[in-house]
């Protein structure tokens, strides 16, 4: 199967200490924006994007950081809209934690910092390659929603590739007959899944996953650069080691040592994807220190990657196929321009 651009990571503004997202989509739209710490705007758009983020990395990391998100110049009324959505539509645990905080939206700016890497092709480019029929690479096998690579689909996406791939997908199935399963895959798959009940003693899931995790954070979070990713593949196949001496007594942890396997494999992609691109595309999300510029004239196109007949990743490209409605030359350098530009008066007096 072919996974497309899986370079192009998925990372967002999070509320400092919390695992939730800043919800710009709640609060863009009623007034609030993110600010440095003068609780000055910097970036035009609020809701992420690569270039969005590369903005806010270049305030966070700059004398003006940290990054807040800014509510409290907002009305009484538009603030309890705020937290009406946030607090029990959104995320209910988001309340206790402002709360434990003592952060209040009338007085307080909300710190806010860069999420770990990530997968998601609903916010960002990477996932299973699709056609517009939702097809993937293998054939009676369609894919929707986050694991498809429509970018920034979001849940209108999911609606309507699921929309897609559920019609095409019967349509396909009517025509063909079921194959045959092939057992002993099957059984030998079972006992690499259940293989953590069966040890007496070993690592827990969770200390595995935490080093795991240090690992990714440390080599593969952006800025990118050649040397750092070669030294986390080899780190990550290394923790196949530690990945085999996991143990488990219950199918709770058994379900954890099962997601570490992934978030393995998941890492060493990312790595092997983001070295085959060698520039710099998509703001923050494939920023490499050693290839800082874009250059379309290279790599204006799909990266994919897959296995080899060995069971080795290898890195291919695919062409852009045309597109359905041109875009002008000004729009398609939109992107670069979020940063708010200050005035020559702006910086005298500022």
């Amino acid at each position: 199967m072919a996974l497309s651009n899986l370079e192009c990571f998925q990372i967002n503004p999070l509320i400092k200490d919390y695992n939730g997202p800043a919800c710009a989509y709640v609060t863009g739209p009623l007034g609030g924006y993110t600010a440095n710490s003068k609780g000055e705007r910097f970036i035009e758009c609020d809701y992420w994007s690569g270039q969005m983020m590369w903005e806010f990395y270049q305030e966070l990391e700059s004398g003006n950081g940290p990054v807040f998100l800014k509510v409290d110049h907002l009305a009484e009324e538009t603030i309890q809209t705020i937290e009406e959505i946030l607090h029990s539509n959104e995320r209910p645990s988001r309340g206790r934690f402002h709360q434990g905080r003592g952060t209040n939206y009338r007085q307080d700016m909300v710190e806010m910092h860069i999420s770990e890497i990530g997968f998601c092709s609903g916010h960002s480019a990477s996932g299973v390659w699709v056609n517009e029929k939702a097809e993937t690479s293998v054939k009676g096998l369609y894919s929707a929603g986050d694991m498809a690579a429509v970018p920034h689909n979001y849940m209108l996406g999911a609606f309507t590739y699921g929309w897609f791939a559920g019609v095409n997908a019967a349509q396909y199935v009517m025509d063909v007959e079921d194959s045959k399963l092939n057992q002993a895959e099957i059984e030998q798959e079972k006992a690499r899944i259940y293989a953590p009940l069966s040890r007496q003693e070993g690592l827990s899931p969770e200390q595995v996953e935490y080093k795991l995790r240090r690992f990714v954070n440390d080599y593969l979070q952006p800025p990118k650069t050649r040397q750092k990713m070669e030294i986390g593949l080899r780190r990550f196949e290394e923790i196949k080691q530690d990945i085999l001496q996991i143990a488990v007594h219950n199918p709770h942890e058994l379900m954890r040592a099962a997601e570490v396997s992934v978030i393995r494999d998941c890492a060493e992609m990312a790595a092997r994807a983001s070295l085959f691109r060698t520039e710099s595309r998509w703001g923050l999300y494939h920023y490499r220190a050693d290839f800082p510029e874009k250059n379309n004239e290279n790599w204006f196109c799909h990266a994919h990657l897959k296995k080899d007949e060995q069971g080795n990743m290898v890195s291919f490209k695919k062409a852009i196929e045309p597109y359905v409605v041109p875009i002008h030359e000004s729009e398609a350098q939109s992107y670069d321009q979020l940063r708010i530009q200050k005035t020559h008066k702006e910086t005298v007096t500022g």
